[in-house]
């Protein structure tokens, strides 16, 4: 079974899975109230450390399951990408999966500062003998191999704190994914890889932004602003609790400034709602503040993306974006993000990563109709948890049915982790 621990700002997911029969099934996702994250960073191990416990519990004493090691998917607002690379002569003018070993274990021999700690390390494209754009060299006759890759680095401390909290609460660490990453292995198809595709996670606490183009991940990013900065804000604003802020929020706000109510749940003619007050009181407020509210935030989230948006390199093309993420679902907001990109956006759901990764290693399709619950979770909130799956796959989790690039990446695994135990 592949075990999946998903620490969020707002939720912690847990998710096992496994291969049975030719077919992969999910057997449980279950969330529970996240606690010691803000903004994406650890503020209280020992908070962290209690929740993911306590967690565990549930699901133990439940569904009868025991968490001794995990695959964990983070955020973090301190990660940054690092191109690199390197050459090596081709031995036997063959090009072998060792020559493509050395050549990526030479292009990733870099230095990276005491302080960051590499998390993934991404090969984008080969040359051989000159020729640039090759995607698998293995049988190519060449003399001359160079590999390309990207390498994603971390803070070390943020990196080590997950670790630590996960193996106090009683779990093993396997590998660590980051958001971004498993959020892109979740929503995004081989056609939208290749042709360019911002994938946007926007969670609790942070927005984790993975670019892809040309079939690779080609840029990466994160910010400490989320969901939680839209909900803190109606409850400021309007002086209520956080609670009935997020239900607000959730059943009422809308992304654009002028756009029409559509079928939300209110007579057409209403203009205001009633809400509870700190006081527990039932007030009304007009729809009028609450949009005005909410689109302030979503402004300076669009900002924030136009800028990453136009820092991205000129030869990286980017031709859509997908939003994923509970705040993906509010109305307007991927409406607003198209005017302010300039480019056709949509919110991505799990089930896309799914039907590829079955397609990749000969799996069942039939994923997406084994349960009704498993419908339910087929949602932008667990984009990262499922991808976390995906990536487990594709990179460990089957191994004698892997392709050469899946085999690659389980030794890139293998480099990233040695790589860390060194750092502890």
């Amino acid at each position: 079974m592949i075990t999946v621990i998903d620490i969020g700002t707002t939720k912690i997911s847990f998710s096992g899975a496994k291969i049975e029969n030719g077919k992969l099934v999910i057997d449980f996702l279950k969330s529970y109230p996240s606690a010691g994250l803000k903004k994406g960073k650890i503020v209280d191990m020992e908070a962290m450390i209690s929740s993911i416990k306590k967690s565990l519990q549930d699901i133990e004493s439940n569904l009868g399951i025991r968490f001794r090691k995990a695959f964990v998917c983070s955020s973090g607002t301190d990660i940054e990408g690092i191109y690199s690379n390197a050459a090596v002569k081709v031995k036997k003018r063959e090009v072998t999966e060792e020559d493509v070993d050395l050549a990526i274990e030479a292009a990733t021999a870099m230095h990276i500062p005491h302080d960051r700690q590499a998390v993934h390390i991404l090969p984008y494209e080969f040359v051989v003998d000159g020729v640039n754009g090759i995607k698998d060299p293995v049988g190519m006759k060449a003399l001359r191999l160079e590999a390309k890759v990207y390498i994603v680095t971390a803070s070390s401390s943020h990196i080590q704190n997950i670790i630590t909290c996960c193996n106090k609460a009683g779990v093993e660490v396997e590998d660590i994914v980051l958001q971004s990453v498993a959020s892109a292995e979740a929503t995004l198809s081989e056609h939208d890889r290749e042709m360019g595709t911002m994938v946007v996670d926007i969670g609790g606490g942070s927005i984790d932004i993975a670019v892809f183009y040309d079939g690779y991940l080609r840029h990466i990013a994160s910010y400490g602003i989320g969901g939680n900065h839209i909900t803190n804000d109606l409850a400021i604003g309007l002086k209520i609790p956080f609670q009935e802020a997020e239900r607000i929020k959730r059943h009422f706000a809308i992304a654009l400034p002028d756009i029409s109510f559509g079928n939300l749940k209110f007579k057409e003619d209403e203009k205001e709602i009633e809400i509870v007050g700190l006081d527990r009181r039932s007030i009304k407020v007009p729809l009028s503040v609450i949009k005005e509210i909410v689109y302030a935030r979503c402004e300076e989230i669009m900002e924030i993306l136009k800028k990453e948006f136009d820092s991205i390199p000129k030869d990286i093309s980017i031709s859509s974006a997908i939003f994923t993420g509970g705040t993906a679902l509010m109305q307007g907001f991927v409406s607003l993000a198209e005017g302010y990109l300039s480019i056709p956006a949509r919110v991505g759901k799990p089930d896309t990563g799914f039907m590829a990764v079955c397609s990749e290693f000969g799996l069942d399709e039939s994923i997406i109709e084994q349960k009704e619950e498993f419908e339910e979770i087929l949602t932008p909130e667990f984009s990262s948890t499922l991808g976390t799956i995906i990536y487990a796959i594709k990179t460990r989790g089957f191994e004698d049915r892997s392709s050469g690039f899946a085999k690659l990446f389980n030794k890139i695994a293998s480099w990233i982790m040695q790589i860390r135990s060194k750092k502890v």
